[in-house]
């Protein structure tokens, strides 16, 4: 039988060489006759406002084009998400850059039950069949982040975790390893992936999902899954934030157990590529400590940071 080729999400690596990207956002903004421009985060992407736009610097696996291409279909279907103003194609380094409308800041906390309830419309309304077919779809088994073979191996390579604690991270990957049997639980529904704090933007018209990258087709416990690791220890996230999404988007089909298995599976996942960001500088940081400490005293452990 042949393998099932992986199915790669939008943005699958991140920008390694963050002065390279600034110098990118430069070059684009003077097309856009922009000044001004602010770095606002650095996670798989370089992110920066100018002006009334807000660009994304990024390895993506797609042409920026299709980002266009997505938020169309996606405010067409009456979803509130960011505008597509521009984008430019990968340059000589693999760097392209998405323009997006900037989402004037109300300072109103998230609603997160209208987040709920959008993400359930997301989950019965759109199908992996109305996406634009130059737009990626992908699986969470396919995320390389998720490999726990592959990247507790790489963390190995680094000889920066004692063996002892390597192996609770090990021992941890094998007692959650019916994830991936949890999130290709059928039925399979049209996931965002990444719904979090950092993704919903209040606009005066409520709540905005930004960040599509991660788009995927999974059991719709998939999408549950960041808020409910945000919004419990060892984060430091609000435990209300995830009962007001989970009453927004109504009755379910999972025992919570299932979940929780998934959400100390994505736990993992952030605790050793805090770990390997740091055999970047070839030490153990303060928040990549915290987060391995977690793992030998879960009941110990001080809280995490976001990020």
């Amino acid at each position: 039988m042949a393998e099932r080729p992986p199915r790669t999400p939008f943005v699958s690596q991140p920008v390694v060489d963050r002065a390279q990207a600034q110098a990118r956002a430069q070059q684009c903004v003077k097309e856009l006759g922009a000044t001004d421009l602010t770095l606002i985060r650095e996670s798989m992407c370089s992110t920066f406002r100018a002006n009334d736009s807000v660009l994304r610097v990024g390895h993506f696996t797609s042409d920026p084009s299709t980002a266009k291409h997505l938020a169309t279909m996606l405010r067409n279907a009456e979803f509130r998400v960011p505008d597509v103003i521009a984008t430019w194609q990968q340059d000589e380094t693999g760097l392209g850059v998405i323009a997006y409308e900037d989402v004037p800041a109300t300072g109103y906390a998230i609603d997160w039950s209208e987040v709920g309830r959008m993400i359930r419309r997301l989950h019965t309304d759109i199908a992996p069949s109305d996406i634009p077919a130059d737009y990626p779809i992908a699986s969470p088994t396919d995320l390389p982040w998720w490999n726990f073979g592959a990247i507790l191996t790489r963390l190995e390579a680094t000889a920066l975790v004692p063996s002892q604690q390597l192996s609770t991270l090990h021992e941890a990957a094998e007692r959650g390893a019916e994830w991936t049997n949890i999130v290709e639980t059928t039925p399979n529904v049209l996931t965002h992936g990444d719904i979090h704090p950092g993704n919903i933007l209040m606009s005066e018209d409520g709540p905005v999902l930004i960040d599509w990258d991660l788009l995927s087709t999974a059991s719709p416990l998939w999408d549950h899954v960041p808020l409910k690791a945000w919004s419990t220890p060892p984060w430091q996230g609000n435990a209300d934030a995830y009962t007001a999404f989970a009453a927004g988007y109504g009755a379910v089909d999972w025992e919570s157990d299932s979940l929780d298995v998934v959400v100390e599976m994505r736990n993992l996942a952030a605790t050793v590529m805090k770990l390997i960001a740091s055999a970047s500088i070839g030490i153990i940081d303060e928040e990549a400590a915290r987060r391995l400490e977690y793992w030998g005293s879960p009941n110990m452990t001080a809280p995490w940071t976001w990020g």
